[in-house]
């Protein structure tokens, strides 16, 4: 079922009919990639703002990966699945698009709160709030138009805050630039196997105004190809899906030293189904202790699901900020404001969950029809999910100027944060999907609003040109509320519950570092992260085992690396060693039967992480990054199951990958390049789980035993034509076509089964691209 690439919205048109205004754009503009006339047998330097101040990638101490314009449009890096391979330490637990969770350094225990924060340029996106499931709405932007992404690895705290104790992800876009009027367009399309087609439309246009401000217009369009098949509902693709978006910047450059910048983005995601494929899971779930041998195996077909409603998700984000930059002379001064909004609509079939052991809610449902229901009617019951979250947040930081002897920078940060997460049980006729005509069997609805204000600091002490240090400190106190109210048929009379708490956290960093010669850094870095506690919206009579409230986590990071340029700067090595220590673990757990956030002891995580660069001749680079994580609790965690010396789910202890790229002159103005890329991704295990059972005449939760997923090895393959202008590429995605396993429940599928995600099989596509 082919849905053909949409070109009707105002900002494309906007884009497209102002196209052909464009005049050449230089070899520098960052949306070019490089040709082989730019690529000398050296590496090219890379500037992050990793520590919010423009510095040499070089030169930061601490772990940071950037991956550059050039990388994101070559190697076709379009999403969250494309940076695993990329970034030491990251991990990716792949599910449906938009629900994708970020684990950096094995930092995960399956609790709703996030522990990687996700930024676009200097604003914070996502939910601080574990009550707003911050760990699932990390925001999978499309990478059209960016100058980089870099990755920051181990805790960010003291100058990001709450929800950076694992790591952050940023998004750099590029600004609009007064002096040239530039545009940019791409065309592609792809194929999958064993499923659809789909295509793509991109654009760019920079517009400056009399020489003191410019205007950046970017708007984008992808069609999502899907490759499940549902013959229960007789519909192919069913995870079929589109991305569209755009982004318009504005900047008001009155001087060398000060410029306003105003930028709105929006994007949104949408699907018609999950990816997700049936398997044999637990089987009739009359005994979980010991789920069957062949329990990963599909039961309907290698790329099959069955339901019996309709699974469509859609994902609406939209980021509206302010940013002034004033140069002092001694200083500068900097204030980013910001408004937020993320919409999160799904729809899913909870008809084959377990209420109880060999009793499913759909059984239920059916259970509940009235006398006179013409014979044979089965009732489905579907899981409605919308979760709307409005964040708002003001910075403002003074920093010294860069090259004294006392660097330094002093901020303060707020933020109000406000959700709503509504479901239901409503229940339909199947297969016709009508609706039955009985209320929901339950309707949770749960507002919270998270207030953080915090204050942070960094100076850096050159004692001399080779050695410095750094010392980082934040503090920061939030408030939170949260009210719920239950009701619907199996809650009657309806029920209203509520929750606050107060957290204050104190973070701090230190980092020495010796420039040993120009060519070779050598550092350290201890610091700390933290991810904010909060209520828990309990039932007025609860149980006294039941937690109120759950306390912050906290991750304390001990690191040391290298960095040196080698061979004439041929070749670059990044070498870090790190130990994490993490305390007081948040965790989803259940308590006394009722699902609640709380606190579940300790665990550590430790590594290597490693990224080589080769240029050995004109044109020619390899790239070799990996890690090996060994991350596992270090005390019991009873509630989930959780066992010392448990290794911590969705981390996969080693992953590895090495990209080949060449470039050389074709024919006239044009350069050709090819490349591939190997990647491992080792075997990781699942998170704690439980199911309901009958223990002593009791339905109690039972721990489920955790299911390791295997490693898998995944090539890419690219080729194309540039000549500064145009460029065409073909690539392949996945060639052998590989099918890694990426996420597994237990549960939810028909006859009690469980349900697998697998990589995008192999993928064809192509591409042009025209930049004026």
């Amino acid at each position: 079922m082919f849905r053909s690439v949409r070109s009707s919205s105002p900002m494309l048109l906007v884009l497209t009919s102002a196209f052909m205004v464009g005049q050449a754009a230089g070899a520098d503009d960052p949306a070019t990639p490089a040709t082989a006339a730019d690529t000398a047998a050296t590496l090219q330097e890379v500037v992050v703002t990793a520590q919010k101040r423009q510095e040499k990638l070089h030169d930061v101490p601490m772990g940071v990966t950037a991956i550059t314009s050039g990388s994101l449009v070559t190697q076709q890096l379009v999403d969250f699945a494309d940076f695993e391979t990329k970034v030491p330490g990251l991990s990716v637990q792949l599910g449906t698009p938009g629900l994708e969770t970020l684990t950096i350094r094995g930092e995960s225990v399956g609790g709703v709160g996030s522990t990687v924060a996700t930024y676009i340029d200097d604003v914070p996106f996502g939910s601080s709030n574990a009550l707003a499931n911050g760990s699932l709405t990390s925001g999978d932007f499309d990478t059209w138009d960016l100058q980089r992404v870099e990755v920051l690895r181990g805790p960010q705290g003291t100058l990001y805050g709450a929800g950076s104790e694992g790591g952050l992800l940023k998004y750099v876009t590029n600004p609009p630039d007064p002096t040239r009027l530039a545009s940019a367009f791409e065309l592609g399309g792809e194929s999958v196997a064993h499923g659809g087609t789909g295509g793509s439309f991109k654009a760019m246009l920079n517009l400056p105004v009399t020489g003191i401000a410019a205007l950046r217009l970017d708007g984008f369009y992808t069609r999502l190809p899907g490759f499940i098949d549902d013959p229960q509902l007789g519909e192919t693709e069913v995870n079929r899906g589109y991305r569209e978006g755009g982004r318009g910047s504005f900047l008001l450059d009155l001087s060398n030293n000060f410029s306003i910048r105003l930028t709105a983005f929006g994007q949104t995601l949408h699907t018609n189904g999950t990816p997700d494929i049936d398997v044999v899971g637990l089987g009739p779930a009359d005994d979980p202790l010991n789920p069957p041998a062949n329990q990963l195996q599909p039961s309907s077909g290698n790329y099959v699901q069955n339901r019996f409603i309709n699974e469509p998700a859609t994902f609406k984000y939209n980021v509206y900020s302010g940013t002034l930059d004033w140069e002092l002379g001694w200083g500068s001064l900097t204030s980013i404001t910001s408004y937020g909004t993320s919409t999160e609509d799904q729809f899913t079939d909870g008809t084959s969950t377990p209420l109880v052991p060999g009793f499913t809610f759909g059984d239920f449902a059916t259970s509940l029809l009235p006398p006179g229901t013409p014979p044979g009617t089965v009732l489905g019951v579907a899981e409605p999910n919308d979760l709307n979250i409005k964040k708002f947040t003001e910075e403002a930081r003074l920093a010294s100027s860069t090259g004294v002897a006392l660097e330094w920078q002093l901020g303060a940060f707020y933020t109000r944060e406000s959700s709503t997460l509504a479901q239901s049980l409503p229940s339909f006729i199947i297969p016709t999907q009508a609706p039955s005509g009985l209320p929901s069997l339950e309707n949770p609805s749960l507002d919270s609003i998270y207030r953080e204000w915090s204050a942070f600091g960094q100076v850096t002490y050159h004692f001399n040109p080779q050695f410095d240090l750094a010392l980082g400190g934040r503090w920061s106190e939030n408030k939170q509320s949260a009210s719920e109210i239950l009701s619907g048929l199996l809650v009657d009379p309806a029920q209203v519950t509520g929750g606050a708490s107060t957290g204050t956290d104190w973070l701090y960093s230190v980092a020495p570092r010796w420039h040993v010669s120009k060519d070779t850094m050598v550092y350290a870095r201890v610091a700390s992260g933290y991810r904010p506690g909060g209520p828990n919206a309990l039932p007025p009579i609860s149980p006294a085992g039941v937690q109120h409230s759950y306390q912050a986590d906290s991750t304390v990071n001990y690191e040391t690396g290298i960095r040196s340029n080698l061979l004439d700067n041929r070749l670059s090595v990044d070498l870090t060693a790190f130990l994490i220590k993490w305390k007081k673990i948040q965790l989803f757990e259940v308590v006394e039967n009722i699902g609640i956030n709380a606190n579940g002891g300790s665990a550590t995580s430790k590594g290597l992480e490693w990224s080589f660069a080769l240029t050995p001749a004109d044109g020619l680079t390899f790239a070799l990054n990996g890690s090996y994580i060994d991350a596992y609790l270090t005390d019991d965690a009873p509630a989930t199951g959780g066992v010392k010396g448990d290794r911590l789910p969705e981390s996969p202890r080693l992953t590895n990958s090495l990209d080949a790229d060449y470039r050389w002159n074709a024919f006239a103005d044009y350069s050709a390049f090819a490349g591939a890329t190997w990647s491992y991704i080792g075997s990781r295990f699942t998170d704690w789980t439980a199911t309901l059972n009958v223990v002593n005449n009791a339905i109690v939760f039972v721990p489920n035993p955790r299911t390791e997923l295997g490693g898998y090895n995944t090539i890419n393959l690219r080729a194309g034509l540039d000549n500064g202008r145009w460029s065409f590429e073909l690539y392949c995605k996945n060639v052998a076509d590989t099918r890694g396993l990426t996420s597994y429940t237990n549960s939810g599928a028909p006859n009690f089964g469980g349900a697998i995600t697998i990589q995008d099989p192999r993928t064809i596509g192509a591409k042009i691209d025209l930049r004026l």
